[in-house]
């Protein structure tokens, strides 16, 4: 009947508008990204270490909490999303960043993003923390 069909109409309609806020990722401090290890989000934190691989042309940006120096890895090859930022990769230390992209842990078991990801995205704060 017709009211049946409106009210599974209906019960479709709801799971879909309930489903749709999930598509937008949770926003995380970087401290605690070893928890959600292939989930996609928004992880942001102070850049407390960076490092250079010349070998293999890889950016290393650890970035989380200031004081327990424990968080996330960024993995670039490219600093096109830095220089989108208006940022050198060198100058991102002391940096407050939140970078959206899949959390993975990497084969020494480091919880990292990899930026060169199309779906990553990086937003640097201009300003340094000051504290």
């Amino acid at each position: 009947s017709l009211s049946n069909m409106k009210k599974l109409l209906l019960i479709i309609l709801l799971f879909i508008g309930f489903r749709a806020p999930a598509q937008n990722p949770g926003t995380i401090s970087g401290q605690f990204a070893d928890k959600y290890v292939g989930q996609s989000m928004s992880v942001f934190g102070y850049v407390y270490k960076i490092s250079y691989d010349k070998p293999t042309h890889t950016m290393f940006a650890e970035f989380g909490s200031k004081s327990l120096t424990k968080g996330v890895i960024l993995r670039l090859t490219s600093d096109e999303k830095l220089q989108a930022n208006n940022i050198n990769f060198q100058d991102l230390k002391g940096h407050f960043i939140t970078v959206t992209g899949k959390i993975i842990k990497n084969s020494k078991g480091e919880i990292c993003i990899d930026g060169d990801n199309r779906k990553t995205s990086i937003i640097v704060q201009q300003s340094y923390a000051i504290n």
